[in-house]
């Protein structure tokens, strides 16, 4: 527990240490960074995260593609190959939004 906890301490320290050297203007701006290397080097981190993220309901069909940068039908090949529970429809008003903002 006190190794996880200390891991823990160092990635912030280390988060701050590189607003504080001035190499990113605030902390949001290092993690965008050190996430767009995760995904470049990656990429499918990035499509278990979404697709995870979809099955649970947490994001819609168009979200999710948009966050891969493909196609709503792309996405549904994406979600068949990785074996993810593909949903029928929105199924609440704020995902049927979400969609169309996305489409």
């Amino acid at each position: 527990m006190t190794e996880t906890l200390e891991n823990r301490d160092l990635a912030y320290w280390e988060l701050r240490q590189l607003v504080a050297s001035g190499q990113y203007p605030d902390e949001r701006a290092a993690l965008r960074s050190a996430l767009r290397a995760l995904f470049q080097r990656s990429p499918e981190t990035k499509i278990r995260m979404v697709t995870s993220a979809y099955e649970a309901g947490e994001i819609g069909l168009g979200k999710a593609a948009a966050l891969l940068g493909v196609s709503q039908e792309e996405m549904n090949e994406i979600l068949r190959e990785t074996g993810a529970r593909i949903h029928l429809g929105p199924q609440t008003p704020e995902e049927l939004r979400e969609d169309a903002r996305n489409a």
